[in-house]
């Protein structure tokens, strides 16, 4: 006999609604404030609440930051999913294209977030690293996918950079390894983080306004800085640098 769902009381309803409230209250707070306009005082005065209400929710600012964080990992993680579960499954460069431009489209759309989640926008809180979120695992499980499937299908060999690993480094990458519970040698796990890196540095550049004032259509140097991270980690497959060029300047 199938399981009957119940249906969720009232009074729960509520709680969630005011979850809900407190933390959109508290990003409109980032977005028009910065870091000095987040506290737990500031987000009850803006709800017609006493602090002490609040505190029935969040027990302090860090754990508001912390469920802010969290949102913004999963939504992340949401957009790049679909982007993965999307792109043609036969072309590795292009699907690894697709996903990092989705990439860069949501950090366009979620710039507070993105500064939240990867620079903590000088919030005074660090999420401890020993305990990732849901959402910060599956947005790195879509990187692994990316490079194990290459690998898989003989397009990357990430030997080549065997040479390269000391003896300490190669441990920290079967630690990593054995605590993502993922089958990609530690020579993939270094590849893995050439390209995440070259990701996110250009994100940083170009969100916080860094890149060079000549260069307008970012778009199309994003596109090229994506493949070509995928040379520089042994790509074998075809690559082409003109795949559906996206706008000048700022993804749509």
């Amino acid at each position: 006999m199938a399981s009957v769902t119940q249906p969720v009381s009232r009074r729960e309803r509520l709680r969630l609604a005011t979850i809900d409230e407190i933390k959109q209250t508290a990003r409109d707070q980032l977005d028009e404030h910065g870091a000095a306009g987040v506290s737990l005082r500031a987000v009850a005065r803006a709800m017609g609440l006493t602090p002490s209400a609040l505190y029935r929710y969040f027990t302090s600012r860090d754990e508001l930051i912390a469920a802010l964080a969290a949102d913004g990992f999963a939504s992340l993680a949401d957009t790049l999913e679909e982007a993965f579960d999307l792109a043609p499954r036969d072309n590795h460069a292009r699907r690894w294209l697709e996903v990092t431009r989705a990439y860069r489209r949501w950090s366009h759309e979620h710039v507070t977030e993105y500064m939240l989640i990867f620079g903590t926008l000088g919030l005074g809180y660090t999420p401890p690293a020993s305990q990732p979120c849901d959402g910060t695992e599956r947005s790195v499980a879509v990187l692994f996918r990316c490079m194990a499937e290459a690998i898989d299908a003989g397009l990357i060999d990430p030997s080549r950079f065997a040479a390269e690993l000391t003896p300490a480094l190669r441990a920290e990458l079967e630690e990593w390894r054995a605590d993502t519970r993922n089958t990609i040698p530690p020579e993939g796990l270094a590849a893995c983080l050439i390209v995440w890196t070259q990701l996110h540095g250009f994100l940083s550049l170009e969100l916080f306004g860094h890149l060079p004032p000549a260069i307008r259509d970012v778009g199309a140097l994003f596109d090229q800085q994506m493949l070509d991270v995928l040379l520089r980690c042994g790509y074998q497959g075809p690559v082409d640098f003109v795949p559906g060029r996206q706008e000048h300047g700022r993804p749509e």
